[in-house]
């Protein structure tokens, strides 16, 4: 009787294996199938940062899935959801809050976008209502720039047309002199804002209701510009200026393809992109971000522990087929799954744990770069030189995991210390010639 009851477990098992080969083979041919031939992603004008963003992604995707996928220059949020809806593009960057996203789905949040207000200096113009009777860019139509705007002047009574040009893009601020001032809301990474407001001809309105409509929209919150963010000598903003900050999405449609977007979080949150966008909102802080529904990928993606993602999209493999032996074989690919989960668990979270202190250097090495710039002092370039030589020994140490180790971000961090400290020894030197 025990041969009898082990030769048909061996049956089973033989037969359950070969299930489960079926369904991952029907499930990669499903996928090679609707993954799209031609990837296009929508992001906004030439020179802004929703357009270099999707450049870096560009370059990831085409590594990740083998295909190169187009960069798309649009108007913006408004004109990137109508090209999701009509299957004209399949990855879009938007702006919170600027236009409607019911039939689309969020892949993670990008990093806050700061309402700005920037008017020439010597047009007396010192709050909103002096904005009133002027010519004042709003942004194209169809972009989130100008859906940001108006629903800024309406809190405010003000209408739109009560501007003179106003559907203007902002950077014509520098070549447009009769236009007065313009309402912007970006990124504070954004090329066209820096070079605006280098050019010392313009300044920051603060947004003193910026409180009370940060409780009424859910999409605003209100934030504190600090002085010199923009530029230092002279300081721009003068003063801290309040304003209101939303966010940037990257997003697509509910049936996007799950591997696209398991590329796209995996080239946003796992590669040195912190580098190029540092307010990048990191992955461990994303979800609190989201304000809308998350696409069924990215939550599984950022909460590993539930397999709801997982098991949706198991779900709808078996409702195509419907057929028995498709359950057995999920059944028995997610016990596999689960037993391998649970073995990895402890490692995956100790990297985690690592790439965050990996972000807190890089950025404490960023801020130590920043202030090395700006003196000549030797007693403080040489503390600048200890704490760098201080957070590269403590990473060193703390970083134990060899797959972190490995990583891309820690040959840029160990990069960035070696050339950090090679600059801060020859101003150094320099100082003491001098």
């Amino acid at each position: 009787m025990p041969v009898i009851k082990t030769k048909t477990l061996g049956k089973w098992l033989t037969w359950s294996m070969l299930v489960v080969l079926i369904l991952s083979v029907t499930i990669w041919f499903a996928g090679r199938e609707t993954l799209p031939r031609k990837i296009v992603i929508a992001t906004g004008e030439k020179g802004g940062l929703y357009y270099a963003l999707g450049a870096e992604l560009q370059t990831s995707l085409r590594k990740r899935l083998g295909r190169m996928p187009d960069v798309l220059t649009t108007a913006g949020s408004v004109k990137n959801v109508e090209l999701l809806n009509h299957e004209e593009a399949h990855l879009a960057i938007v702006q919170g809050g600027a236009v409607a996203m019911d039939e689309v789905t969020v892949i993670t949040p990008l990093y806050p976008e700061l309402v700005l207000v920037i008017v020439r200096k010597d047009h007396d113009m010192e709050s909103m209502a002096d904005l009133l009777g002027r010519n004042v860019a709003l942004g194209r139509e169809g972009s989130g720039m100008r859906a940001s705007a108006i629903n800024l002047l309406a809190r405010f009574e003000i209408d739109p047309d009560e501007f003179g040009q106003n559907d203007l893009y902002f950077k014509q601020l520098l070549d447009t002199p009769e236009l007065d001032a313009a309402i912007v809301t970006t990124g504070i990474e954004n090329q066209d804002v820096n070079e605006v407001l280098a050019t010392n001809e313009f300044q920051l309105l603060p947004i003193l209701d910026a409180t009370a409509i940060e409780m009424r929209d859910p999409y605003f919150r209100r934030m504190e510009i600090p002085t010199g963010l923009f530029s230092e000598r002279p300081a721009v903003p003068e003063r801290p200026t309040p304003t209101l900050a939303t966010t940037a999405y990257l997003v697509a449609r509910a049936d996007a393809h799950r591997t696209l977007v398991d590329a796209a979080l995996t080239a946003i949150h796992e590669e040195d992109l912190r580098l190029q966008v540092p307010t990048l909102i990191p992955r461990h802080e994303a979800a609190r971000w989201v304000s809308t529904r998350l696409h069924s990928q990215a939550q599984r993606y950022f909460h590993p522990s539930d397999d709801l993602g997982f098991m949706a999209n198991v779900m709808e493999t078996l409702a195509a087929g419907k057929e028995l032996l498709f359950a057995l074989g999920a059944g028995v690919y997610l016990l596999w799954h689960r037993l391998r989960r649970l073995r990895d668990k402890e490692n995956q979270e100790a990297i985690s744990r690592q790439k965050d202190y990996l972000d807190r250097f890089l950025e404490e090495t960023l801020q130590i770069e920043t202030a090395q710039m700006n003196t000549t002092d030797v007693a403080k370039l040489e503390a600048f030189l200890d704490d760098v030589t201080r957070i590269k020994l403590k990473a060193l140490h703390e970083f134990t995991e060899e797959e972190l180790r490995g990583d891309r971000s820690f040959s840029i961090f160990l990069t960035q210390c070696a050339n950090l400290i090679s600059k801060i020894q020859l101003k150094i030197v320099s100082q003491g010639r001098g």
